[in-house]
């Protein structure tokens, strides 16, 4: 009887290097966050989907230590963020690179100053020596020859790449992008998403992107968390979160008006607040009156 062919053992799961593990997290009386789980592989790019209010760039902040959990916890490397001593959770943080919603350029510097002030700020380096990393990092991003330039002269796209170029210029280990494609023209996304992917390759990179633009995303995204009512309801990759047969998976992924995801802030019916139910609150507002 002829022996079995020997199988190849199945590829091994990439390293987490981002681990949330049952998080919760209240913005008052509101929970933000259910004992949330979900983990980031070192390698790879993660994006974090979800509607409005659902806790992306939340997740950013406690990723980061801006914010602390009520519960649970957030590993990055191993180590317990928000465990981590004051000069522990500024060491953490010069492995990681932030691209902010809206750029958040510097605006009375000009291009080059705005890349070069980490580079100030956090190392010992030689002003020839900053030079040279500026430039390579403009660079990469397309804008070398911008680096004259003021923000208040740059296009949307534009600012949006001399703010990526700022966010990588300790070479940092992970990238967090907050809306990365808010506001942007199509070309402009186009350009922001391959340069994710290209520096995320070139640079051993581990990239986590929270953004609503599905479709941009799906080309470069290696795995997917799709976030609601606090807790992560889809994991996967792109093509398998598209065939996900979840209603509210499916209501966001195709942008369905009607769905699990309500159009109303939840509170009291209407009728409730007209007839004067909450007459002592300003305007019968039942949120201002327990404010």
């Amino acid at each position: 009887m002829a022996a079995e062919p020997t199988r190849a053992p199945p590829p091994a799961a990439p390293e987490p290097l981002v681990a949330v593990e049952g998080l919760t997290f209240h913005r008052g009386p509101r929970p933000v966050f259910d004992s949330l789980d979900m983990t980031m592989a070192k390698g790879e790019i993660t994006a974090v989907l979800g509607p409005s209010g659902a806790g992306k760039t939340t997740l950013l902040k406690l990723i980061g230590g801006e914010l602390r959990p009520d519960g649970g916890r957030v590993l990055v490397g191993g180590k317990d963020v928000h465990r981590l001593s004051r000069s522990g959770l500024y060491t953490l943080r010069k492995r990681m690179g932030v691209l902010f919603q809206a750029g958040a350029l510097f605006t009375d510097l000009d291009v080059y100053e705005n890349v070069a002030f980490p580079l100030r700020e956090h190392t010992r380096l030689s002003e020839e020596t900053i030079r040279d990393v500026v430039l390579l990092k403009l660079e990469a991003v397309g804008l070398r020859n911008a680096r004259g330039l003021w923000p208040r002269e740059l296009s949307g796209g534009m600012a949006r790449r001399v703010a990526l170029a700022r966010a990588i210029a300790l070479d940092p280990e992970i990238v967090l992008y907050d809306e990365p494609l808010a506001g942007q023209d199509p070309i402009s996304a186009g350009v922001l998403v391959t340069l994710i992917r290209q520096l995320n390759d070139a640079l051993g990179l581990t990239s986590i992107v929270v953004t609503h633009d599905v479709e941009e995303i799906s080309a470069i995204a290696d795995r997917m968390h799709v976030l609601s009512g606090g807790k992560c309801i889809a994991t996967g990759a792109p093509a398998e979160i598209r065939a996900s047969g979840e209603s509210s998976v499916r209501q966001f992924m195709q942008g369905l008006p009607d769905g699990p995801v309500a159009f109303h802030f939840p509170g009291p019916p209407v009728a409730e607040d007209l007839l004067g139910a909450a007459a002592g609150a300003p305007g019968g507002n039942p949120a201002a009156a327990r404010a």
